[in-house]
């Protein structure tokens, strides 16, 4: 058992700065959010495998690529509204605006890509 004054006071100094310590990281906790989806042929409902989607704001542009299944995923973004563009080869390059994204959430933003020659197109 602790008798000394001074032992006591070390002791819960040291407790109050562990407790402040675990605190910061709290409150860095649930700051930022993400966008996920799918991009498929907008005829017959496929997949478009390597589609780039370019997800912009005013605050920053990241890049993702599609997978086999056409899933994309852009993480750690910070709240914003969100333009998304779709490029692929024999596909109408199409600009999907307003898409929001806020903290601690992933939103889900699935795409359809028109077959043909790589004109641009936006949709809102």
């Amino acid at each position: 058992m602790i008798d000394s004054p001074s032992l006591r006071r070390a002791f819960t100094l040291v407790a109050m700065i562990a407790a402040l310590v675990g605190q910061a990281g709290i409150a860095h906790a649930g700051t930022l959010g993400g966008i996920a989806g799918f991009v498929t042929d907008a005829k017959t409902g496929v997949p478009v495998a390597g589609a780039r989607v370019e997800i912009t704001s005013p605050s920053q542009s990241v890049t993702a690529t599609t997978d086999a299944k056409g899933h994309y995923v852009a993480l750690s973004l910070p709240p914003d509204d969100y333009t998304l563009t779709v490029l692929k080869a024999d596909y109408v390059t199409q600009t999907f605006g307003s898409y929001s994204v806020f903290a601690d959430q992933t939103q889900q933003y699935d795409l359809k890509m028109q077959p043909g020659e790589a004109q641009s197109q936006e949709n809102r």
